[in-house]
């Protein structure tokens, strides 16, 4: 008994925060629930056919995807290299370390508003290094293709120092007498990288990815400081479109049969996930 005593508030908390939102979310979505018109009605699959034939849903599930793949790639892309000379000997490096937190470190609102001023047309300063070479000026925010581009790039910017940290540790637990080794038989740094780096590193990078897909699929902050989901719905993702229809229209019935659907897209990366990670491991032993 004191054992259940000692568990049951971390297990209450839990079933507070987690599990009965969860399905009240789920209840909700079976209704037509809105403060404005004062209703509460059930009305079955309603909510789900209307999100299933709903153009805005889709080009956000387009987003939702093409921003986690990109992101994500860029982010182990990039944190790998940087790991990779960070965990080289040189005079500085945990200066260098520290330096390289800083984007992970900064609010995601806050670099999402600072990203406005950095695309901005007129007075930006990738614009003005673009105009001292070309002579141009992109609309960075109001092309669709090029606003999808800079919510990735910002994205990526602010993450990848969090997975180079990551990635350092799992560099630094490889044993470097196989590195000696391979040195003595005269593999190219390219070769080393590729047959002993990446294969014991893979099983991290597979873990890592996880927890960084899923992020990015529920990730909100940058969107609504950067773009606002626009122009039109370019760069909405899912959690921004609940925002949208559960804060702004407040329709809280369609809003949670979109938190349904977000929280299948989780599920759906979490599986596939844990796939290739699995078969990572078994690859590896």
């Amino acid at each position: 008994m004191l054992g259940y005593a000692l568990v049951a508030p971390v297990v209450l908390w839990r079933l507070a925060t987690s599990i009965y939102p969860f399905i009240y979310t789920a209840y909700l979505s079976f209704f037509e629930n809105s403060p404005i018109g004062q209703v509460h009605e059930f009305i079955g699959f309603d909510n789900y056919v209307r999100m299933a034939r709903d153009p805005d849903v889709h080009d956000t599930i387009g987003f939702t995807i093409f921003f986690t793949l990109t992101s994500v790639g860029l982010q182990i892309v990039l944190g790998l290299g940087i790991a990779e000379l960070l965990t080289r000997p040189f005079r500085g490096r945990s200066l260098a370390r520290a330096v390289n937190l800083l984007p992970w470190a900064i609010a995601p609102i806050v670099i999402g508003t600072a990203a406005t001023w950095i695309f901005n047309q007129d007075y930006g300063l990738i614009n003005d290094i673009i105009w001292r070479i070309t002579g141009a000026r992109p609309l960075w925010l109001i092309h669709p293709t090029s606003a999808r581009f800079a919510v990735t790039i910002t994205d990526a910017w602010k993450n990848t120092a969090f997975l180079a940290v990551i990635f350092i540790a799992g560099l630094q637990g490889i044993s470097r007498e196989l590195y000696e080794a391979a040195r003595i038989d005269g593999a190219s740094a390219i070769a080393t990288f590729r047959y002993i780096t990446l294969p014991l590193m893979m099983p991290l990078i597979i873990s890592i990815g996880i927890f960084a897909a899923v992020y990015r699929v529920t990730s909100f902050e940058i969107v609504y400081a950067l773009t606002q989901g626009g122009p039109g719905t370019a760069t909405a993702l899912m959690s921004y479109l609940v925002y949208l229809n559960g804060f702004r229209v407040l329709d809280f019935g369609y809003a949670a049969a979109l938190s349904m659907g977000l929280c299948l897209m989780v599920l759906i990366v979490g599986l596939v996930g844990f796939a290739l990670l699995r078969r990572s491991w078994t690859r590896s032993t």
